[in-house]
């Protein structure tokens, strides 16, 4: 289905997707990082709200356990066993002491008596009438005997000085949280009692602001995603028409071409990218179409003109005989039309020939010894001495019918145009295997060379039909050279004249 959609639409589709997906990933993990963050701070607070009154105890101010009441953060108590008390139930504990001994002293957590040992035992003795009554207080937190003056409330040593003893809760190990619900976090500080018992104050915070504040910026996420999405995909498909416009004109301008324009080329932006090399692609491909085209046509004109001059050649005699039938030589005149059905016949087979190379390549193949068909093909019988020089057997793989076709077009070619003898030398070079057809004829000049190898190309010292051929037998050759992953090439010969030399691949 997606693939009969145009490209444009294909390309906005696909980015839009890319962006809405890649959107809504990086709008969860902002929810998870801003959820993580808001409950952090909660976590933070209720710490902070905490670690100050527990530094407001410590620093020997007594304090009241309370919040501002603006704020949905609150204090909460818990006995030994983890169950919540009330604050009056956890103070009444906190100060279960002798009462004019706890209204004498001054609660703190002093740190030289930050051990929370009760002082269990009093025993009171009385001064002189007239000065302060002191209460004497045995088995003190460091094992001194304190005093306590009835009129200022102070504890005092031997020497007078004034003592701060700790009586209150000291902190045990760190703060921790406490499960109070999804909604609450809580965090709450153990406490060793001075009677050695344990209890917990703690400081919890609701998460519903942070439960609204994550809504509404899931709200806002529902919103942005599908907007900027739709956004995106207007912009892209924007950006796709402008830039897929230079494609629309060269379609356009692609479909008008036909075969009587294929001269015609399609516009080249002059901006150098993907479109420009398109573009140079296709005005190429068109110039060797029109280049085939050219030669196909005149290939087409040559074979017509070829076959034409036997056919008209024959039918001159016939109709030359036919006017008179008893001077004419029927004999001669039967050589004469043979000869040009021949020369028909065998035209036919070369473009029978070329025709199949272009459709079928070389076809069946098998292992063949070429030195033994260089020898048979140069011992056929011809007007001109061949010379034989094969030092060693040679074996390949390739089709025995065009190569011996081959073989034979070249040892002809050389033959019409040798003076006195034509040279074969086979060779091996690598992997390769080297067959030298050398003449001693006015050789082909060198740029020539490669014109001999065109189909129906006769030079002007072989135009004359009974000596210059069809003028398709190197062009066979060259074909059959380059299906079996050959080629062949013209170079001066030391003998004075050309040097045609077939290059095949050796079995391996």
């Amino acid at each position: 289905m997606i693939n009969q959609i145009g490209l444009r639409a294909r390309l906005t589709l696909f980015v839009t997707a890319v962006f809405a997906a890649a959107l809504s990933l990086l709008s969860v993990l902002t929810l998870n990082a801003a959820e993580h963050e808001l409950v952090a701070n909660t976590r933070s607070n209720a710490e902070g709200v905490l670690g100050n009154y527990l530094d407001a105890n410590s620093g020997g101010v007594t304090s009241v356990a309370v919040v501002d009441p603006t704020q949905a953060t609150r204090f909460f108590y818990l006995d030994s066993d983890g169950v919540e008390v009330t604050e009056d139930e956890f103070f009444e504990t906190l100060f279960a002491f002798d009462p004019q001994f706890t209204q004498a002293m001054e609660v703190g957590f002093d740190e030289a008596f930050a051990d929370g040992q009760v002082i269990p035992d009093f025993q009171e003795s009385l001064a002189s009438d007239d000065g302060p009554q002191l209460i004497t207080i045995d088995q003190s937190p460091d094992g001194q005997i304190l005093y306590l003056d009835t009129e200022t409330g102070d504890f005092v040593d031997a020497d007078g000085q004034i003592v701060i003893i700790s009586t209150g809760p000291v902190p045990e190990g760190p703060l921790r949280s406490v499960p109070m619900g999804e909604g609450v976090v809580a965090v709450a500080q153990t406490m060793k009692l001075a009677d050695g018992s344990l209890a917990s104050i703690g400081v919890s915070s609701p998460l519903q602001p942070v439960t609204d504040s994550l809504a509404t910026i899931r709200r806002l996420l529902w919103l942005a995603v599908p907007f900027l999405s739709a956004i995106t995909a207007v912009i892209t498909w924007l950006a796709a028409s402008r830039a897929l416009k230079p494609v629309t004109e060269l379609t356009l301008r692609a479909q008008a071409i036909g075969a009587t324009s294929i001269g015609d080329r399609l516009p080249v932006p002059p901006a150098q990218g993907e479109i420009h090399e398109l573009a140079t692609t296709m005005n190429a491909m068109l110039s060797r179409l029109d280049e085939s085209q050219r030669r196909q046509r005149q290939f087409i004109s040559d074979a017509s003109h070829e076959l034409r001059s036997p056919v008209a050649a024959s039918r001159v005699q016939l109709e030359v005989a036919q006017a008179s039938p008893i001077d004419t030589d029927w004999n001669k005149t039967a050589e004469v039309v043979l000869a040009e059905q021949n020369r028909l016949s065998a035209l036919i087979d070369d473009l029978l020939a070329l025709s199949r190379l272009d459709e079928a390549g070389v076809g069946k193949v098998g292992d063949i010894d070429l030195d033994d068909l260089v020898l048979v093909e140069a011992s056929r019988p011809r007007e001109i001495d061949v010379r034989v020089s094969v030092p060693e057997p040679v074996r390949i793989t390739g089709n025995l019918e065009l190569l011996t076709s081959a073989i034979r077009n070249l040892l002809d070619n050389a033959s019409r145009h040798a003076r006195s003898c034509v040279v074969v030398t086979l060779s091996s070079v690598g992997n390769n295997v080297l067959l030298h057809i050398d003449d001693d004829g006015p050789g082909i000049e060198a740029e020539s060379r490669q014109v001999v190898f065109e189909r129906f190309t006769r030079l002007d010292e072989a135009r004359d039909r009974p000596s210059g051929g069809s003028g398709l037998g190197l062009a066979i050759t060259r074909q059959v050279a380059r299906a079996h992953g050959g080629d062949v090439e013209i170079s001066t010969s030391p003998f004075g004249g050309a040097r045609f030399t077939l290059t095949l691949p050796r079995s391996s």
